[in-house]
């Protein structure tokens, strides 16, 4: 078994940042998460300009007391639709607008109750009830109750809708009836009992399933007003801590005010989310204070940490590495795969081509996910470039021949020239193979590729997104073929682990099994650099390359 992967099946070589809902995109770009989701991007190859405010429409909704409008520089986003959100800017702002069942909670590194009170999940870990809140109510008014999560899910997996995000209701039970054969509207596996419990059962256990649903595109729709308005999509209803105070336009700045009946104390009187092009734009407004958070370019790291302090220097939950298709022939000798390993001068290409965004791995999963190993790697992923040539010396001849397999667009092209010049350096004959996005996809799906480039991304914090998508025997994101009846059994206890010590013991064992076959080649995991001024108080980067604004208060 293993965890819902559709989406990350989607991004295996997309590496893109810019969705964390795992939609396709053929940028190469590694811009945050999430899709992921909420992410924003990391710049590979910063040009920087004079940045200007854009002028405020006549329109824009303004405050009582600006100084405490919270400014904040993001992507322009394309849609707040829940079902629909795929750049980091509309995660953004999705996230600002509603509340799903939980959230996570980044300081302690775990899930918390949001519009659902209490959780209670069955012994076999299928079956979740969610009491929600009585307090909690949508922007009109509406009590938010089960009936709107249930309409909510059921409209993402319905199968004529073709949500990118229904990949994450998978495993509820009745989803292939709904999404993949189009014969049911409902999911079986969704009961509403009463108004304020929601009861969801699972085809296959998956005690991390509260962890998946901190995604923000699971948050309840208020069913009766959705069904009559005509304008949702511009003036959506949420029951967030934020709503709107003006339609949503494109190219226009995005205008929440604080929400009279959030169940929650909210300092902020309002957010102003202004569109950049990138970080480079946004950066002199910010540094002139006419913006209170932004990206930073990756060529103003070191003047951010020392202006603004680094807090905003967050690992993101998204992996950069090439993979071993173990099927190949070329690559039967366990001898060269190492060898491969060894031969990657990973410090220069995370400097040199992604400007110190992307950081050295400690193995699979990366950097700020909970239950990091920080060295299941070993010395497999040092850079010791004499003992690879010692493992290729021990191969035959007509053993020491790779094919390296790419999408064509830059950076990646950049990358795989490096790495061609590593392993020939180490003695391997080395041939590029690149491919357009769509063809390169096909070639992985005809199982003949070699070594192939892989990027994944974890849309909720959970290491199952890496471990049991990419190497469970049966997960059709498995393009290394990799087998294994250990790391099968290691996996599904995980799964079914209720103890989250246990759990994390038994996913870096998954781990380290899965790296002593050596079916990949970690480069590294990304970062964030966002900037916040000295007068933002309690802002917490995450993981998943956002932040919930409910918490801040502006000083003077």
């Amino acid at each position: 078994m293993s965890a819902p992967t559709g989406a990350v099946r989607a991004v295996i070589v997309g590496l893109s940042m810019l969705l964390l809902t795992g939609a396709c995109t053929d940028d190469d770009q590694p811009a945050a998460g999430p899709e992921a989701t909420a992410t924003g991007a990391p710049d590979v190859s910063p040009t920087e300009s004079p940045g200007a405010m854009p002028s405020p429409d006549a329109t824009t909704a303004s405050f009582e007391d600006e100084d405490n409008v919270l400014n904040v520089a993001i992507r322009e986003p394309n849609s707040l639709d829940p079902m629909r959100i795929q750049d980091p800017g509309s995660v953004l702002i999705t996230r600002q607008l509603y509340e799903g069942l939980v959230r996570w909670d980044q300081e302690g590194a775990s899930v918390e109750p949001a519009a659902a009170e209490r959780i209670d999940v069955s012994k076999d870990a299928r079956t979740f009830t969610f009491s929600l809140r009585p307090d909690a109510t949508f922007h009109n008014g509406d009590p938010v109750t089960a009936q709107d999560f249930a309409f909510a899910f059921n409209r993402i997996a319905l199968k004529r809708n073709g949500a990118d995000v229904a990949y994450l209701l998978e495993l509820v039970q009745g989803f292939d009836e709904v999404n993949a054969f189009g014969d049911s509207k409902r999911l079986s596996g969704v009961r509403t009992p009463d108004a304020s419990t929601l009861v969801i059962k699972l085809s296959e256990p998956f005690v991390s399933f509260p962890t998946l649903l901190t995604h923000p595109s699971l948050v309840p729709l208020p069913e009766e007003a959705f069904k009559q308005s005509k304008n949702f999509v511009s003036e959506p209803i949420g029951n967030g801590p934020f709503e709107l105070a003006q339609p949503f336009e494109l190219s226009g700045p995005v205008v929440l005010r604080a929400a009279k009946d959030y169940f929650e104390k909210v300092s902020l009187e309002g957010i102003r989310f202004i569109p950049f092009p990138d970080a480079a734009s946004s950066w002199v407004p910010f540094t002139n204070e006419q913006l209170d958070v932004t990206e930073v370019p990756a060529t103003r790291v070191e003047q951010a940490r020392e202006d603004y302090g680094d807090n905003g220097f967050v690992p993101l939950l998204v992996g950069s590495y090439y993979g071993f298709n173990l099927d190949s022939p070329e690559l039967e000798d366990e001898r060269l795969r190492r060898a491969v390993n060894l031969a990657l001068d990973r410090e220069t290409i995370g400097e040199d081509i992604f400007s110190g965004t992307l950081i050295a791995p400690r193995g699979i999963v990366p950097r700020g996910m909970p239950g990091f190993d920080d060295d299941a790697c070993e010395e497999l992923c040092e850079f010791d470039p004499e003992e690879a040539k010692r493992l290729v010396r021990e191969l035959p001849q007509k053993g020491r021949n790779v094919t390296i397999e790419y999408t064509r667009k830059q950076p990646q092209a950049r990358v795989a020239r490096i790495i061609k010049k590593d392993l020939e350096d180490a003695g391997l004959e080395v041939k590029l193979r690149s491919y357009s996005f769509n063809k390169y996809l096909n070639r992985l799906s005809d199982e003949e590729h070699s070594i192939y480039r892989l990027g994944w991304i974890s849309e909720y914090p959970d290491p199952d997104v890496f471990l049991a998508a990419l190497f469970d025997s049966d997960s059709p994101d498995n393009h290394a073929a990799f087998a294994s009846d250990q790391v099968d059994s290691l996996l599904e206890k995980a799964q079914r682990e209720g103890d989250v010590a246990a759990r994390t013991k038994l996913y870096q064992e998954a781990e380290r099994a899965i790296l002593e076959q050596t079916p990949l080649a970690p480069l590294g995991s990304f970062r964030m650099f966002w900037a916040a001024q000295p007068r933002v108080d309690g802002v917490t980067f995450d993981v998943l390359g956002g932040f919930d604004a409910a918490p801040i208060s502006l000083g003077s």
